[in-house]
């Protein structure tokens, strides 16, 4: 049941597993966006509790504005950990601290 529970999750919310995972991480962050506005009123609505529409509205666009924060972040974090790796990849065990005087100074 949990193994079941975290494959919906994934199905869901893992933009490399749903239906936007077509598109860019910009336009996958503001569908995300779109649709947890809309499934916050939806829940606001049907629990009757609109004057708490706006805390539940925002608290949506935080989370999901982290979560996108975070993923733009670690993706660029590993793109960059590429780079280095392909500059130092031909460079031996001994000699891979590489001293860049310019950029360093």
């Amino acid at each position: 049941m949990k193994a079941y529970i975290a494959e919906c999750w994934a199905a869901v919310m893992d933009n490399r597993r749903n239906p936007l995972r077509h598109l860019d991480l910009a336009s996958q962050h503001y569908f995300m966006q779109v649709l947890a506005w809309m499934w916050s009123m939806i829940f606001c609505l049907a629990f009757l509790s609109i004057f708490n529409f706006a805390a539940v509205w925002l608290g949506h666009m935080l989370i999901l504005s982290g979560v996108a924060l975070t993923v733009a972040v670690f993706r660029e974090s590993e793109k960059r950990l590429a780079v280095i790796e392909a500059s130092t990849h031909d460079l031996s065990a001994s000699s891979r601290c590489v001293w860049k005087m310019d950029s360093e100074a």
